[in-house]
């Protein structure tokens, strides 16, 4: 990566430091890039917000953290729904190709309501902190599971160590009607504290008041109330996020630069965040010791802002903030130094940052830095360098804006030796996104109307170039998205380098008004960036880096010896794929035992087996499987939401999603109806019981299957297998499975039959491996059913203890048996690990012909394409059929080039 040190950095440094420190500070800047590089993802969905039965459809786009191209480092991503408890509700895997991938997650009928998130990351992203997975905030209801959403209203007395509450709730129904008397029993959660539940009956109107004291509690502690709602035959449980008052607001100050330097005007950056860490507007003054005040303190937007004064030697300082309750609440600033360095920043120019270094209080000399250097630099690219002379007081360096990129630009001073001083951030736009254009064929569409839309894509100066985008078209009267919410330019620009959660992030770029110029300033004074510390890349103080660099799916173990659990070198692993039986790797071990073989290509339905023998043949080892766990889900920012009144648009798509539910009903689609659930797509492991689900094989692969009542009192379940199971014989006190030993698979050397000529069929309870006379010895009364699994195809996924088949045995009582004994598999281990998502085409109805049959289309998502590539024209065509609903329709295209140019395009259709 080339370092650029314009002929400001000739002009300003002395001949004894051109070469020497500046070199020093680029150098390791480039090393670090080099050799820790980071990868940004940006995550394109369909829609801002969700119900039960619907789809979330997603494009991804990996990317390098320094230009923005598409990523050749990693192929694999992990894309994650996080419900409101800070959970993995479902994960699935991309393969990236070119830094391009898509897939969905299926919402359940039976979800629960709330605020989710969709997280995404790499393997390689997991070595730095979360903060920079991608994260978006989701909203998803459930109207089918119940018909009423609640609408609350909070209000706070103090008293004593926390706040009496009062909570003004009612009920609505999807058509936003107040619903009838209904009884409700309620509840606080509080961390781990759960108050006592209270019963009450609303009013005929839908209304009702609830009580409860809220006692203060630790910093992130969301406070919930959970209302118990009954709804037919069960209780449908809604929980929704309780506010806290002014007393939670937290207030924290950022000099500029670092540092609060007394005898010196000092420029202070501010932030009030409430309890839900969501930028919340003051108003207030500043006052010293004596209660002077010193400056006006007012936020300008999302609770940012900043103030200016000259502090004293010796004084301390603090801000008085005022409550909507007439409240005051006292916040410390930082202490003065003495002395120190100030560095204040002028971005409002329209050609170049003036950057302007004070050295302060160094009237004796000592300590005073006998230089200084500028250093500013993009995500990891240094663009410009300066040195003063020494013992300067004032130092002053002009960069041009022609010379930064488009993005955040971070200018640190250093001392002599190479010591960061001062630091701050400045954010530059040069305009050069991608301008995307979509225009449909027709001006105005009838319900069910074929559209046609061309995209074409031109770079800032005019000229088409190719790429890889994604569009999005939704019905504008139920879809609203959220106010200038992230989109991939203001996310790769902006969000995605720094750390926290930043509201409205487009508001920084569609706005162009002054104050959004102030306001993204003031966001760089409050907010830093951290993707490194330059005081350990000068030390060389790099940090490790456990988690690989995935270029694909892999399984990775240890084979150890079945007693001594010693590890065994050079044994061979066989990897299979059950479904394909060709599907054949090998592996060996290493002198730890370890072994690591990469994935095939495989369905979400693959079952992947592995079998380990040692040298000389023998299966009686242990296979232990890594199973890398999902990055650990943290709190994130908005903590909670507090339950607030829907949109019109909102209350429509909940309507639509309710009548969507009739036609899933009618078309035989899961839906929930009561206590009854309608199965619309068959889970192969439905029937599976706790400890069935031990076994490595699938209900599909059970040839016969007896159930544990059909088995005479007195005689033990073996003997009594015979005669009551096609193909199973008892021959000189064994039992046979028709076709033993005429079956032949190789699992690294050792087809045919099992070790020693046996052809007894393999023995299992509740999925641990045991033999015919201890199988004998159960109760039969305590068996719940044996299965049957002939040799050949059914038994294979056992590889070569299976060849004779296989009889499991499931236990009543789920694991009883596993609990009373050590035995495990030898040789043998199932991988559960991650597989890439099976890809799934999005649905769209055609209207070309007429039909006999009638379904209504209240589709919200009408188009969902998440690769649509230009030519070299930079134009690419794609269609679709309107639904029912005259609306108007939004259509959203956002993508990225090849050399990392960024766009989104946005057009409008009427539907009448």
């Amino acid at each position: 990566m080339t370092v650029l040190l314009l002929a400001a950095l000739v002009s300003f440094a002395p001949k004894a430091w051109q070469g020497g420190m500046l070199e020093k500070i680029t150098s390791k800047l480039t090393f670090f890039e080099n050799n820790y590089p980071q990868e940004k993802v940006f995550l394109h969905l369909d829609k801002p917000y969700y119900a039960a039965g619907d789809d979330v459809w997603f494009s991804a786009y990996l990317v390098n953290s320094s230009d923005h191209a598409p990523s050749p480092l990693s192929k694999v991503l992990y894309v994650e729904l996080v419900n409101p408890e800070d959970s993995i509700a479902q994960r699935v895997v991309l393969n990236m190709q070119e830094g391009k991938g898509f897939g969905d997650f299926t919402l359940p009928d039976s979800i629960q309501a709330g605020l989710y998130r969709v997280r995404a990351y790499t393997s390689w992203m997991q070595n730095f902190h979360e903060d920079y997975f991608f994260h978006q905030n989701i909203q998803i209801w459930n109207p089918r599971e119940s018909d009423l959403t609640p609408a609350a209203n909070f209000s706070f007395k103090r008293q004593g160590s926390g706040d009496s509450v009062i909570v003004d709730l009612q009920l609505l129904t999807p058509k936003k009607t107040l619903a009838p008397p209904t009884a409700i029993t309620y509840t606080v959660l509080q961390g781990a504290k759960r108050a006592a539940s209270r019963k009450l009956n609303t009013s005929p109107t839908g209304k009702t008041k609830l009580r409860f004291y809220l006692p203060d509690a630790g910093d992130n502690q969301v406070a919930q109330l959970q209302l118990s709602i009954p709804q037919g035959q069960k209780t449908v449980k809604k929980k929704l996020v309780v506010p806290r008052s002014g007393s939670a607001l937290d207030l924290q100050f950022f000099p500029e630069g670092g540092n609060l330097v007394s005898g010196f005007w000092n420029n202070i950056g501010f932030k009030a965040t409430n309890a839900q860490g969501l930028g919340e507007d003051v108003k207030g003054v500043v006052v010293d010791q004596s209660g002077a005040k010193v400056a006006d303190l007012t936020s300008l937007k999302f609770g940012m802002g900043r103030i200016g004064f000259m502090p004293e030697k010796g004084k301390r300082y603090e801000a008085k903030i005022k409550g909507a309750d007439g409240s005051e609440t006292t916040y410390s600033l930082p202490p003065a130094q003495d002395k120190g360095i100030i560095m204040t920043v002028d971005n409002s120019k329209p050609d170049k940052v003036r950057v302007k270094c004070y050295t302060i209080g160094f009237a004796d000399g000592a300590g005073k830095p006998t230089a200084l250097h500028v250093v500013a630099q993009s995500r990891g690219t240094a663009f410009f360098g300066a040195s003063s002379t020494t013992g300067r007081d004032v130092f002053q360096a002009d960069i041009p804006k022609e010379k930064f990129p488009t993005g955040i630009s971070q200018i640190t001073l250093f001392d002599q030796a190479g010591e960061p001083l001062a630091e701050r951030l400045v954010f530059v736009n040069q305009n050069k996104n991608l301008q995307i254009t979509i225009t449909p064929d027709k001006p105005t569409y009838k319900p069910r109307e074929k559209v046609t839309l061309q995209v074409e894509v031109k770079d800032a100066a005019g000229s088409p170039v190719a790429g890889n985008f994604s569009m999005s078209v939704t019905d504008g009267q139920t879809v609203v998205p959220d106010a200038n919410s992230a989109t991939l330019i203001s996310y790769l620009q902006l969000s995605s380098d720094l750390r926290g959660y930043i509201e409205q992030p487009d508001f920084y770029f569609s706005a162009t008004q002054e104050e959004a110029q102030t306001a993204l300033d003031n966001l760089m004074l409050t907010q830093g960036w951290r993707r490194f510390v330059w005081k350990d890349i000068l030390q060389d103080k790099f940090q490790a880096m456990p988690a690989p660099l995935e270029q694909g799916l892999s399984v990775s173990g240890v084979v150890t010896q079945y007693n001594e659990k010693k590890p065994v070198k050079d044994a061979v692993v066989t990897m299979f794929d059950v479904a394909n039986m060709k599907n054949i790797l090998f592996g060996n071990t290493d002198a730890q035992g370890r072994f690591s073989i990469a994935l095939p290509t495989l369905k979400d339905s693959s079952r992947v087996v592995l079998q380990a023998r040692n040298p000389k043949g023998k299966s009686n080892l242990i296979v232990s499987l890594e199973d890398p766990a999902p990055a650990l889900v943290k709190p994130q920012v908005p903590y909670g939401t507090v339950a607030a009144s829907l949109s019109d648009q909102q209350w429509a798509y909940l309507r639509n999603n309710q009548e969507q539910m009739k036609v899933d009903q009618s078309m035989g689609k899961g839906v929930l109806l009561g206590e009854v659930v309608v199965k619309g797509r068959k889970d192969p492991y439905a029937n599976k019981s706790i400890a069935d689900r031990t076994t490595l094989h699938s209900p599909g692969d059970v040839s016969y299957s007896v159930r544990g009542d059909r088995f005479p009192p007195g005689l033990d379940i073996i003997s009594a297998l015979p005669g009551r199971t096609p193909g199973v014989q008892m021959k000189e006190g064994k039992l046979v499975l028709r076709g033993g030993v005429t079956q032949s698979f190789d699992f690294g050397g050792e087809g045919g039959a099992s070790e020693g000529g046996s052809t007894e069929p393999m023995y299992l309870i509740d999925g641990v491996r045991a033999d015919m006379g201890l199988a004998q010895t159960l109760d039969p009364t305590q068996v719940e059913r044996i299965d049957v699994l002939m040799p050949g195809a059914p038994s294979a996924i056992y590889g070569g203890e299976g060849v004779n088949g296989v009889i499991s045995i499931i236990m009543k009582v789920p694991g009883s048996f596993v609990a009373k004994t050590n035995a495990r598999w030898q040789g043998v281990a199932i991988y559960r690990g991650p597989k890439f998502q099976t890809v799934r085409e999005f649905y769209m109805p055609k209207y070309d012909k007429p039909s006999k049959e009638f379904t209504p289309d209240w589709r919200s998502t009408l188009y969902w394409n998440p690769v649509i590539k230009t030519n070299a024209e930079g134009k690419a065509q794609v269609a679709f059929y309107c639904a029912d609903a005259k609306t108007t329709y939004r259509a959203v295209v956002q993508g990225l080039t090849s050399k990392g140019l960024l766009g989104k395009g946005v057009t409008a259709m009427q539907v009448r």
